[in-house]
């Protein structure tokens, strides 16, 4: 279970616990009806609580349009070799980017998650995230309009030595390639956990 570094409480998610494999990665597929409950709920919430950023959408904000497409992503955590895959569509009149996440694990098991992102405001997103098993967590995402990095820090529970802050960043690397950047934060600083490079591989 998550919480929103900027949300506090108000991000908890209320849902039944999971299983996790204990560093915050699902070890496996929960029923179909779970996700697609969730994702009715999400969508009535957010259409709910429009505002003149959601009216606008999302056609012309920068992240958007720097990430809609197909991609591939690689990365080590843990020690682990992950092959990524990351799909981010324009829904719902463009008032919603989704993005299909799939990460595939060493042994040849995979899991996957849904994400929805609402532009609030000019480089302010509400974010719901949603996975195989029926957990979903809320997340306030932020924008640097100036470096571009995209970034939120969350208090991730499911970390293998108890509850701890990260931060998880996004940066583009040109059109056609970016990164994204796990860190856990500490009383004096931050620690990198794990880097994963992604490319287009299709979209436009």
């Amino acid at each position: 279970m998550l919480r929103s570094k900027s949300w506090g409480r108000e991000a908890v998610d209320g849902s039944r616990q999971a299983t996790s494999d204990g560093r915050g990665f699902s070890n496996r597929c929960g029923r179909p009806g779970s996700t697609a409950t969730a994702l009715l709920g999400v969508v009535a919430l957010t259409m709910a609580s429009g505002s003149e950023a959601v009216a606008q959408g999302l056609s012309d904000d920068p992240f958007t349009r720097q990430v809609v497409g197909e991609w591939q992503g690689r990365g080590e955590y843990d020690g682990n070799t992950l092959t990524l895959s990351r799909s981010w569509t324009l829904e719902l009149q463009g008032r919603f980017l989704r993005a299909d996440m799939r990460v595939g694990m060493p042994n040849g098991s995979s899991f996957g998650a849904l994400l929805y992102w609402r532009l609030l405001d000019a480089d302010l997103y509400d974010v719901r995230w949603m996975d195989g098993t029926g957990r979903s967590q809320a997340l306030r995402v932020t924008r640097d309009p100036e470096t571009g990095i995209v970034s939120t820090t969350f208090l991730d529970e499911l970390a293998e030595d108890g509850p701890e802050w990260r931060t998880w960043e996004f940066e583009s690397r040109g059109r056609d390639s970016y990164v994204e950047r796990l860190y856990r934060e500490l009383p004096d600083g931050r620690q990198l956990l794990t880097v994963f490079t992604f490319d287009r591989t299709g979209g436009p």
